[in-house]
Parts: structure tokens; sequence; C-alpha cells
């Protein structure tokens, strides 16, 4: 794991990888095109369909980088 501050990934993300973070990833592209460690990919099973669907959670080295990111507007 990169030993990188929070403080330091959040000044080196663009915009696109900031509104990514600030809205969740919603494919694998979308997350691969932020850096690692900031989300964890987990499964929800339709209860109805039985469908599966993928969700991305974030870390708590996530969260405090979307943390800074949304305060910065």
């Amino acid at each position: 794991m990169d030993s990188q501050s929070p403080e330091t990934i959040a000044a080196g993300l663009t915009e696109a990888q900031r509104d990514i973070l600030l809205a969740g990833p919603h494919s694998f592209e979308e997350e691969d095109m932020l850096p690692d460690d900031l989300f964890t990919v987990g499964e929800l099973w339709d209860v109805d369909s039985g469908d599966e669907r993928l969700v991305w959670e974030p870390t708590e080295l996530g969260e405090a980088v979307r943390a800074l990111v949304a305060k910065d507007g």
C-alpha cells in the first residue's frame, strides 16, 4: 500500500478523478482511474430478481481523501 497522505492524494487528483471520487465509481474503468486503496468492491444481490450488482465502498483512506476534496469544492 502506498503511504501517501490523504492531502497528497487529494492534491494530485484531476478534475475527472475528483468527480468520480465524490460520486463513487460505477464501473471498474472508473475505479481504475483512481489511485489505489480508495475503494473496495463488494456485491449486492437484488432480492426480487436475484441479480448481482457490484458496489464500491470507500476505504478509510478513501473517506479521508473524499472529505478533503468535498471541502475544497
